[in-house]
């Protein structure tokens, strides 16, 4: 069994999708290991939240990164302080691909 490990997808869901091809990922076969930081900065956060949550369901081990941590304190917290460190962090290509693009 192989073990692969993946981090800081970013909101790139072409790419991550494309890197799995590109090792020819087989849950039957292989350990999926990812490294948390799915969202911000690239434009598809959602769509990557979204598979990652199909992926741990099929067995893929996913862990929490620092951006994801900043993204679910804004969500929890809602204060000026985190909102505004999370949005200095990249979060505006996250809250467009939940929101759309003439949400701010």
């Amino acid at each position: 069994m192989r073990i692969l490990a993946i981090s800081d997808i970013h909101g790139c869901y072409d790419e991550f999708n494309q890197l799995l091809s590109d090792v020819q990922y087989n849950p039957a076969k292989d350990q999926l290991i990812l490294l948390g930081d799915y969202v911000d900065r690239g434009l598809r956060s959602r769509e990557v939240i979204e598979q990652v949550m199909e992926l741990r369901d099929a067995g893929a081990v996913t862990l929490r990164g620092n951006h994801d941590q900043m993204m679910l304190d804004a969500i929890m917290l809602d204060t000026d302080e985190v909102n505004s460190r999370w949005i200095r962090n990249g979060a505006r290509h996250t809250i467009e691909s939940y929101c759309g693009a003439d949400f701010f």
